[in-house]
C-alpha cells in the first residue's frame, strides 16, 4: 500500500491553488480610438480599450484568414461555408500587391484574383472582411508583395514616406479602394477594417508613414470601423490612430538554427501581449513603447499551423493552435485572429514564381514555389485538419458566451498554466496543460477563487498532460446559477445547455436550483447545493435543473463527440448536430462529407434527444497508373554513323528552338548520351562529353527567343546513337523539354557550320538503335483514369527531400517533405481525367543543413523513392433542413 501511494504521488503533482480575483472593476474608455464610420444604427461597430461592441452589445468575434488570389474562384464558396461551420465570422485576407500588378501600370484583378468578387460571396453567407492591404504584407510571397519592377527602380526608399514610393503606394491603394466601394460596413457591406503594412517594426521613427497610410486610405473612401497594424517586433503604433494587434506561432520555421523548439512560452498565460519569437528569430522583439491598456487585445496572427520551409521541416499537432489561442484568451484577448485558417497554392506568375526565397530576392526564409498549404485548419486540398475540429469547440463558446467574456478581465496566477477571467463574482477558469514537445506532469490540483463574497472551489481532479479547457463558475443557466463545472459550455439552444468534457477528466457540476435530476450520474445536496458527480458523457448524458422558471437541459459531450459536434446560427435559428462526417450549411441544406461512405448525423432536438440518421453510399474507386520515368523518355535515337571520305568528316546535328515563355531562364541543361561537341548560339560549350550520360549545364549559352544547338560528332562508321533532350526551367516555375525528333536536321560535312554564311544541305535524321540508359533522377508519370470522383484527394507517400508535380509543362504543386505525406485535392486544378501527370522528387543532399521534427522521416529522405499514389474519394449528401 505504501508503495502504491507513493506511486501516486510521483506521477502527479497535487496541491491547491488559490487565486485571489478580487480585483477592481475594468476602466472602459470610449471615444479614444480615432477609427471611422461605425455603420448603420442598430449595428454599429465599435471598439473601446478591452472589447467590441455590436449595436451596443460586447462581442468576441473569430477571425480566420484565407487568401483569394491562392485558391481556384470556384472553390472559394467551400472555403467560405467551412470556415463559417467552424465559427469563424471574419474572413481576413491579403491582398497582394505583386498579384495584382505584377507588371507596372498592368492591374489584374479577374478569375482568382477578384477581390471584389471574393467580397460579395463573403457576404452572400454572412461573413464579415477584412483586407490587409499592405502595400508590404509578407505572407511568404515574393518581396513581401512588393512588386519586382519597383523595386528595380533606383531612386526611391521602399516602404516610407519618400514620395516616388508614395506616388506608387497610394496608386495601389487606389485600385484596392475602387474594388471595394459600396462594399464598405458603412454602405451595408461586410469589410469592418484594413490593416495597414504589416510587420512594420521602426517604432515612433515609423509613425508618420503609418499615418500617411491611413489618411490615403481614408483619401479613397475607405472608412471602416477599424484600421490595424501588427504591434509586434516594436510595430508602429501612432497613438490612438491605429489598433496594434497581435500573434503567435508554435514553432519557427524562419529560425537561424537547426534545434528542436521546446520553448512553452506562447502556450503560458502571460500579461505580455508582444512576441520576440514571430518573424526572424535573429530581429529580438522588445516591449512597446506604447501603452497596452489603451487598446483591447485583439490578434491577427495565431497559428494553427505553420509553413515548412527548405531547412526546418515541422509537424504542427491538432493541440498546438488550441493551446495558443486558449492561452491568448485567458490572458484578456477578445478577438482570437487566425493566420492562415486555409492554406492554398501560390497563383502563376508571369515573369517570376511567387513564393519567398533566399536565392532571387535575399529574403529569410525560402518556401515551396507554388505550395501554401502552412498546414491550416482547412488544407490547401481543401481537407479539413485535425486542428479544425480541436478548435472548433471553443469558437462556438465565443460566439455563444463572448458576451459574458469580452468584459471580463484576466487574473494571473503564480503559476502561468492556468489563469481566470472575472466579471464581479461570475467568470471562467482556464487551463493550458500542454506544451509542444514537452509532456507534461498529471496535477491533481483544486482551484480556489476568491470572489468578493465567496469562494468557489472546483473539486479536485486529476489533470493529465494536454489538458485545455475553460470552466465556468457563477454562470446563469437559465435562471439557475451554476456555482461551478469541470466542464465546458458550447452552446445554448432554447433551454437545453450543451457542455463538453475535456480530454478523461469526469465532469462535476453544482448548481444553486429548486431541483436537479441526471440520467447519468450522482446527485448529492451539500451546503444547499445541488452537486452532480460520477456523470458518464455522451449523447444521453442529460441533467435537468428547474429554478423559479421553466426547466433547463444541460447535456454532457464526451471529449470524443465534442470535436464531432456542430452548431449552426442561421439568421437567428440554431441547430446542433454531431456526426462522424463533416458538416456546413448551404441553401437550407445540411452538407455531409467525408471519405468514408458510411456516416451518421444525430440532430439536438427540442426535447434535448438526439435522432440519428445513418448514411451509406455507393463506394468509389479509382485507381492511379504509375510508372518510373526513363532516362531521355520520349527521344527518338538517332545515328551517328559517318561513312564519308576520309576520317576528318563529321557528323553535324541542328536543332532550332524557341523560348518564348515571358519569364527569364532560371536554369538550362542538357541530357544526352554520347561523346560529341556542343555549340549553343555559335558559342561552344567547354565541357567534356563521356561515351555514356552526360549533363551539361547551358543556362549560359541559351537566350529568350530563338536558339541553335549544333551537335559535332567526328566521323565513325561503327553503329552508333545518341539522345538528347533540352530541359529549360523558367523563373516563373514552367519547365520545358526539346527531345531528340526528325526536326533534329543533320548533315555530313568536312566544314563546320557557320553563323557568318547559311548551312545548306540539312535533312532528315536517320533513326537507330535505342540504347538502355539507367536514369540517375527519381520521376514518375503518373496516369489518372478517365472518370474519378468529383470531389477527390490525389494521395502520395514519398522519401525524400521535395518532391513536385507537374502537368504538362506548368507546376501544379510542390512539397517540402515533413514525414507527413502530400495530399492534393484534384477539384482545384481543372478537369484532369484521363490526364498524365509528372512527379520529380529529389533525395535529401545535405542532412546536416535541415531540421525535421520526425527524425526518422529525415532519414528515409536521403534516399528519393514513390512508396504509394491513392486516390480518395470524398463522398457527399445533402440534406433539406427543417
Amino acid at each position: 500500500m505504501r508503495y502504491l501511494i507513493l506511486l501516486l504521488l510521483i506521477s502527479y503533482n497535487s496541491f491547491a491553488q488559490n487565486i485571489n480575483a478580487v480585483v477592481p472593476a475594468p476602466v472602459i474608455r470610449t471615444g479614444e480610438l480615432q477609427m471611422g464610420n461605425p455603420g448603420p444604427a442598430g449595428k454599429e461597430l465599435r471598439v473601446n480599450n478591452l472589447y467590441m461592441t455590436l449595436g451596443g452589445k460586447p462581442v468576441i468575434p473569430v477571425m480566420g484568414e484565407v487568401h483569394f488570389s491562392r485558391v481556384p474562384r470556384e472553390r472559394w464558396e467551400d472555403v467560405i461555408l467551412k470556415m463559417k461551420a467552424n465559427g469563424i465570422n471574419i474572413v481576413a485576407c491579403y491582398v497582394l500587391w505583386m498579384h495584382h500588378e505584377e507588371i507596372e501600370g498592368q492591374f489584374d484583378f479577374h478569375g482568382n484574383k477578384d477581390l471584389r468578387a471574393f467580397i460579395k460571396l463573403c457576404q452572400q453567407h454572412g461573413m464579415w472582411v477584412y483586407p490587409r492591404i499592405g502595400p508590404w504584407c509578407h505572407a511568404e510571397v515574393r518581396n513581401g508583395g512588393t512588386p519586382d519592377w519597383l523595386l528595380l527602380k533606383n531612386y526611391f526608399q521602399d516602404r516610407s514616406n519618400d514620395p516616388v514610393y508614395q506616388h506608387y503606394a497610394e496608386d495601389w491603394y487606389a485600385h484596392v479602394a475602387g474594388q471595394m466601394k459600396g462594399l464598405l460596413y458603412k454602405d451595408g457591406g461586410p469589410v469592418i477594417g484594413i490593416q495597414l503594412e504589416n510587420e512594420y517594426g521602426r517604432g515612433r521613427n515609423g509613425e508618420d508613414h503609418i499615418r500617411w497610410l491611413k489618411q490615403t486610405a481614408l483619401k479613397y473612401g475607405i472608412d471602416v470601423p477599424l484600421y490595424t497594424v501588427t504591434g509586434w517586433q516594436n510595430g508602429s503604433v501612432p497613438a490612438n490612430e491605429v489598433i496594434p494587434l497581435w500573434g503567435a506561432y508554435p514553432d519557427e520555421p524562419w529560425g537561424d538554427h537547426l534545434n528542436r523548439n521546446t520553448n512553452c512560452v506562447n502556450f503560458r498565460f502571460t500579461p505580455l501581449r508582444d512576441n520576440e519569437h514571430i518573424g526572424n528569430d535573429v530581429k529580438q522583439g522588445k516591449d512597446s513603447y506604447f501603452d497596452y491598456s489603451a487598446y483591447p487585445y485583439f490578434t491577427c496572427e495565431v497559428g494553427l499551423g505553420i509553413e515548412n520551409t527548405e531547412h526546418r521541416r515541422l509537424q504542427i499537432g491538432p493541440l498546438d493552435g488550441l493551446a495558443i489561442i486558449t492561452a491568448k484568451i485567458g490572458s484578456g484577448s477578445n478577438l482570437p485572429g487566425y493566420y492562415m485558417f486555409a492554406g492554398g497554392t501560390n497563383p502563376h506568375g508571369l515573369l517570376t514564381s511567387m513564393e519567398e526565397n533566399k536565392s532571387e530576392t535575399g529574403y529569410w526564409n525560402t518556401n515551396p514555389v507554388s505550395s501554401y498549404d502552412f498546414q491550416a485548419a482547412i488544407r490547401e486540398s481543401g481537407q479539413l485538419n485535425d486542428c479544425y475540429h480541436t478548435v472548433k469547440t471553443l469558437h462556438y463558446f465565443l460566439n455563444e458566451f463572448g458576451d459574458l467574456l469580452a468584459p471580463m478581465v484576466p487574473v494571473f496566477s503564480s503559476s502561468q498554466d492556468y489563469t481566470v477571467r472575472v466579471n464581479k463574482n461570475a467568470g471562467f477558469l482556464f487551463e493550458v496543460n500542454y506544451c509542444r514537445h514537452n509532456v507534461l506532469d498529471k496535477k491533481s490540483a483544486g482551484v480556489n477563487v476568491k470572489l468578493a463574497n465567496e469562494t468557489i472551489s472546483f473539486p479536485d481532479v486529476i489533470i493529465p498532460d494536454s489538458s485545455i479547457f475553460i470552466w465556468p463558475f457563477n454562470f446563469s443557466v437559465g435562471d439557475v446559477l451554476l456555482k461551478y463545472a469541470t466542464a465546458q459550455p458550447l452552446c445554448h439552444i432554447d433551454n437545453n445547455w450543451v457542455f463538453i468534457q475535456d480530454m478523461n477528466i469526469t465532469p462535476e457540476f453544482c448548481f444553486d436550483a429548486v431541483e436537479v435530476k441526471s440520467t447519468t450520474g450522482t446527485v448529492t445536496k451539500k451546503n444547499g447545493r445541488f452537486i452532480v458527480s460520477d456523470l458518464k458523457p455522451g449523447l444521453q448524458c442529460v441533467i435537468t435543473v428547474r429554478g423559479a422558471d421553466k426547466e433547463q437541459r444541460i447535456i454532457v459531450l464526451s471529449a470524443a463527440e465534442a470535436k464531432q459536434s456542430w452548431f449552426f446560427n442561421e439568421n437567428g435559428k440554431k441547430r446542433f448536430f454531431v456526426s462522424d462526417a463533416d458538416l456546413y450549411i448551404k441553401d437550407d441544406q445540411l452538407h455531409i462529407f467525408d471519405t468514408v461512405n458510411h456516416f451518421k448525423v444525430s440532430a439536438l432536438s427540442h426535447d434535448s434527444l438526439f435522432v440519428e440518421r445513418n448514411y451509406t453510399l455507393p463506394a468509389q474507386k479509382a485507381s492511379v497508373s504509375v510508372r518510373p520515368v526513363m532516362a531521355l523518355e520520349g527521344a527518338k535515337w538517332l545515328q551517328t554513323s559517318v561513312i564519308a571520305k576520309n576520317n576528318l568528316y563529321h557528323r553535324f546535328f541542328i536543332k532550332e528552338f524557341s523560348l518564348g515563355n515571358p519569364a527569364g531562364i532560371k536554369t538550362a541543361s542538357l541530357n544526352i548520351y554520347g561523346a560529341c561537341n556542343v555549340q549553343v548560339n555559335n558559342r561552344w560549350v567547354n565541357q567534356p562529353l563521356l561515351s555514356g550520360l552526360n549533363k551539361l549545364d547551358i543556362t549560359g549559352y541559351v537566350q529568350k527567343g530563338e536558339n541553335t544547338i549544333v551537335l559535332d560528332f567526328p566521323a565513325d562508321s561503327s553503329k552508333k546513337t545518341f539522345a538528347a533532350e533540352i530541359n529549360v526551367e523558367y523563373l516563373n516555375a514552367d519547365k520545358v523539354s526539346f527531345v531528340t525528333d526528325q526536326s533534329w536536321l543533320m548533315k555530313d560535312a568536312y566544314t563546320y557550320p557557320s553563323f557568318l554564311k547559311k548551312t545548306e544541305g540539312l535533312k532528315a535524321p536517320v533513326f537507330g538503335d535505342a540504347v538502355d540508359v539507367k536514369n540517375t533522377e527519381t520521376s514518375y508519370i503518373l496516369e489518372l483514369p478517365a472518370d474519378y470522383p468529383k470531389n477527390a484527394y490525389l494521395d502520395l507517400r514519398y522519401t525524400g527531400d521535395k518532391a513536385r508535380l507537374y502537368y504538362n509543362q506548368e507546376l501544379m504543386s510542390d512539397d517540402f517533405n515533413n514525414g507527413s505525406g502530400w495530399r492534393l485535392g484534384l477539384n482545384r486544378y481543372g478537369d484532369l481525367e484521363g490526364q498524365s501527370l509528372r512527379l520529380e522528387i529529389t533525395p535529401l543532399l545535405s542532412p546536416e543543413r535541415v531540421y525535421f521534427d520526425d527524425t526518422e522521416a529525415k532519414k528515409k529522405a536521403l534516399n528519393a523513392a514513390l512508396q504509394s499514389v491513392r486516390i480518395i474519394p470524398e463522398y457527399e449528401v445533402n440534406i433539406p433542413l427543417e
